[in-house]
């Protein structure tokens, strides 16, 4: 290179950010997950109610009294995870919670 002849200009890097390869799979993930979580919110507090009210219909104290304080006790702690926005954490071991204590209500009032 000789003093009369230009420098060769280097092009400038594009401003554009780059590709985010898997956001698309992620949101569809998440509004799954969101789908779910309600849903199962939804029928897991919609069978608490009805252990309420079989525990009510029982004709006995002992399945009466059960089924009133976990159907009732259930269904307030899953509506209190959504109302107070619990993290979807809590709100997964919640719903798992509540699950699992309605069925094991049922086991025990069919055996």
């Amino acid at each position: 290179m000789s003093g009369d002849q230009p420098a060769e200009e280097v092009p400038e890097p594009s401003r554009t950010p780059p590709r985010r390869r898997g956001a698309i799979p992620a949101a569809l993930a998440s509004l799954a997950e969101g789908f779910v979580r309600d849903s199962l919110i939804i029928g897991t507090a919609t069978l608490a109610l009805l252990v309420a009210v079989g525990g009510l219909l029982s004709g006995s104290a002992g399945p009466a009294v059960t089924g009133v304080i976990g159907g009732v006790g259930g269904a307030v702690l899953l509506v209190a995870t959504v109302a107070r926005h619990w993290p979807v954490g809590r709100q997964w071991l919640a719903i798992v919670v509540v699950l699992a204590v309605q069925v094991g209500l049922i086991a025990v009032w069919t055996a």
